[in-house]
């Protein structure tokens, strides 16, 4: 992984290269979508050294011909001095050897003049909605491998765009089951996975957080996810299965829950997603308890105005003594808005989110309990996606 991060990185500053494939995740960059992201670049590289033809290569392999070849760059989709925010991906990165130092963020580089600059793809991975900012993007993607229900009112893709869009827990199961299938149509079944086993350990890592461990309470594991674990730990061998499946767990668990030293302000940026005019942050807090820290509306207004968002619309989750979720919906400029959402979140069916409203110390926030446990912010979006169509 070292060597491919290294001279990818290299070839990208010296312009050493004649192809551009950007393998990227979405704006939240969580860890499903850094590591679909990392990986799946990473296997792109691999197959295609493995498929070039070493006799057709030896003349520009032993320096004889100046020989630009092609590179796979996987890009974080957050801004370098947000990364650290991200406490579960910079936790699993380093455990595995990865100096997050090296890797590209959102804002190394101007994208739009990067992928102009030469022949380029992109492959978005754990999305296949883009936010306005990365609408530029929809013409140079080839593939797409996606978790979420398949949403098509802004499709903007070519017709022959290769999609692997299925419901399922994890992004990472996915993308799992592609490289699996690739490596068998080259007749090399396991061996990305063993060329590269700390591939194989970030996807099994990330299926069961994802999953939560195939918690029935959470209800988020799919025989797809259940397959692909299993596929992994084949290969993984770890003496115990239950044992290093609670040990991902909690520790992963551990690192994106450590937000003690995060202010409201960094809270809102950890885990955020922008549908139209909506802000809506992810936290593993309760959201009574996110409103509780010092200035937290101020943030939340701030961070509003920062992102040209009208209505914000908070998700809390909490696993310490069983799982809890809540939600908050806030506006300080268009209240309406805010009224109005509420009302149609209280009311949805696809599927019914289970919300009961409570009253807070804030009374300018709609605050509510959810019931649906099983709902989380992937379940949310299309319904966002419905009230602006009716709005």
């Amino acid at each position: 992984m070292e060597e491919y991060i290294g001279s990818t990185l290299t070839k990208l500053k010296t312009k050493q290269y004649s192809e551009l494939t950007i393998v990227i995740g979405n704006e939240s960059c969580d860890l499903d979508s850094a590591v679909s992201c990392l990986v799946f670049a990473n296997f792109l590289y691999w197959q295609h050294n493995e498929m070039k033809c070493k006799v057709c290569t030896k003349e520009y392999r032993d320096g004889s011909v100046d020989y630009k070849d092609e590179i796979f760059l996987p890009i974080l989709n957050v801004d370098r001095n947000d990364f650290p925010l991200k406490t579960e991906v910079a936790f699993l990165f380093r455990e595995k050897g990865i100096n997050v130092g090296d890797l590209v963020y959102r804002d190394d580089y101007d994208l739009p003049q990067l992928l102009k600059s030469t022949k380029s793809k992109v492959v978005l991975v754990d999305h296949h909605v883009l936010a306005n900012k990365d609408s530029f993007l929809a013409e140079y993607v080839t593939e797409i491998i996606d978790h979420r229900p398949i949403d098509k009112s802004g499709w903007a893709y070519k017709p022959d765009t290769r999609t692997t869009i299925e419901t399922v827990g994890s992004c990472c199961t996915l993308v799992a089951q592609r490289i699996k299938d690739l490596s068998s149509l080259m007749a090399k079944d396991v061996q990305y996975f063993n060329a590269y086993p700390v591939c194989s350990e970030m996807l099994h890592a990330t299926i069961i957080l994802d999953t939560v461990n195939f918690s029935k309470e959470v209800n988020k594991g799919t025989p797809h996810d259940e397959e692909m674990t299993l596929f992994l730990e084949n290969l993984l061998k770890p003496t115990d299965c239950k044992a290093e499946r609670e040990k991902q767990l909690t520790t992963l668990l551990a690192a994106r829950t450590d937000v003690s030293q995060l202010s409201a302000a960094q809270l809102l940026r950890k885990d955020v997603k922008i549908v139209g005019n909506v802000l809506v942050p992810s936290f593993p807090i309760l959201v009574e308890e996110f409103l509780n820290r010092p200035e937290a509306l101020k943030a939340v207004s701030e961070a509003l105005t920062q992102t040209n968002c009208d209505v914000a619309l908070l998700l809390g989750m909490d696993l310490s003594e069983g799982l809890k979720r809540d939600i908050a919906v806030f506006s300080n400029s268009n209240p309406q808005k805010a009224v109005l959402l509420s009302k149609f979140l209280e009311d949805y069916t696809s599927p019914p989110l289970g919300l009961s409203p409570h009253q807070l110390a804030t009374p300018e926030c709609r605050y509510y309990r959810q019931r649906n446990l099983s709902a989380s912010r992937k379940q949310y979006i299309p319904a966002l996606h419905r009230f602006r169509a009716v709005l």
